[in-house]
C-alpha cells in the first residue's frame, strides 16, 4: 500500500500559543488546518514519515547534518523544556526505529549520507502540525526526517526533492504493506532574525500553493536561496521540507487546505493535502 496521504503545513508557533493575535476572518481562512483531522482519520495511517527542521534544539554549529534520519523509540512533541514556545502540553509518540535504521540505510545504498539520532527533541515543526492533524489518543508512530534549513551551507533544494524521492522508493520497498503518511512541516514566507522580520509576502505564499495545486510543485526543485530570500526570506528556506515531501508522495492530487497571512505570527499560514495518484 505504501504511501496514502501527504500533507504540507506551516508551523509557526504563534498559531498554537497566541492564536487570539489574529482576527476571526483570518482563522476562518484557517480552518481547513483543521479538516486536515478528518483526512488524516479517512487515510488511516500506520506511520508517519515526517520531513521537518532543526531551529537549533539538536544541532549548532559544531555540528550541523545535512539531512538527520530519526530513529528513536519513542519521541517528546513538544519536549517539556520547549513546550512554553508552542503552548502545548507534550505528548509521547511512539518511534519506528527499524524502519528508521532501513531507511537510513536505503539512502546510504542511494547514494546519501545522512545523520541519524535516538535522542531528537522536537518543538513547533512537529507540534503545531500535530496539534491540528492527531487527535490527543492518535497512537501513530512517527519516523523524523530531519532537513537543515536554517545554517548555511544548506542542502540544494534540487538535493532535497531527490532525498524525498529516495524515501519514497525506500517506503515502496520497505513499508510495502503498510500505510503511510508523508508530512511536509515549513514555510511560507517570512523572516526571522533580520530586520525584516514580521514581514509576510502573500503574493508569494499563493504562487506557491497554486503551483503545487496545479501539479507543478516539482519546479520547487530548481530554486535557491539567492532568489528565494529577497522576495521571501530565510524562513521560506524551510520549504525545502515541502520539496521533499513531494518528492516523496510523487505525482498526486494537490488541495490547499488554508492560507492566512500573520504577521502578528511572523509568518504566511498554508496547508496543503496530497492525495497520491
Amino acid at each position: 500500500m505504501s504511501i496514502v496521504l501527504g500533507i504540507l503545513m506551516s508551523h509557526a508557533p504563534g498559531i498554537t500559543a497566541k492564536p487570539r493575535l489574529v482576527d476571526e476572518q483570518r482563522w476562518q481562512a484557517l480552518k481547513g488546518f483543521e479538516a486536515g483531522r478528518s483526512l488524516v482519520a479517512d487515510a488511516r495511517p500506520d506511520v508517519i514519515v515526517a520531513f521537518v527542521n532543526d531551529h537549533f534544539q539538536n544541532f549548532f554549529l559544531d555540528g550541523m547534518p545535512a539531512f538527520c534520519v530519526g530513529s528513536g523509540e519513542e519521541h517528546q512533541v513538544p519536549a517539556p523544556d520547549l513546550s512554553y514556545i508552542v503552548g502545548l502540553p507534550t505528548r509521547l509518540f511512539r518511534g519506528e526505529p527499524d524502519l528508521g535504521k532501513q531507511l537510513l540505510s536505503f539512502l546510504m545504498d542511494s547514494g546519501f549520507d545522512p545523520a541519524y539520532s535516538e535522542e531528537l527533541r522536537f518543538v513547533d515543526e512537529l507540534g503545531v502540525p500535530f496539534s491540528f492533524l492527531l487527535p490527543q489518543e492518535a497512537d501513530i508512530p512517527v519516523v523524523p526526517i530531519m532537513i537543515n534549513c536554517v545554517a548555511p551551507p544548506l542542502p540544494s533544494w534540487k538535493r532535497c526533492r531527490e532525498l524525498g524521492e529516495a524515501v519514497g522508493r525506500g517506503l515502496s520497498e520497505l513499508a510495502r504493506e503498510r500505510r503511510v503518511m508523508i508530512l511536509g512541516s515549513g514555510g511560507l514566507a517570512h523572516w526571522i532574525g533580520t530586520p525584516e522580520t514580521g514581514q509576510t509576502n502573500p503574493e508569494f505564499d499563493r504562487r506557491v500553493l497554486g503551483m503545487i495545486e496545479a501539479g507543478n510543485g516539482h519546479e520547487l526543485a530548481s530554486w535557491n536561496d539567492d532568489t528565494v530570500f529577497p522576495e521571501a526570506g530565510n524562513g521560506a528556506f524551510e520549504l525545502r521540507n515541502w520539496t521533499a515531501a513531494l518528492g516523496a508522495v510523487g505525482p498526486c492530487r494537490a488541495s490547499i487546505l488554508g492560507y492566512a497571512p500573520a504577521p502578528e505570527w511572523l509568518t504566511g499560514m498554508g496547508a496543503m493535502s496530497l492525495h497520491p495518484n
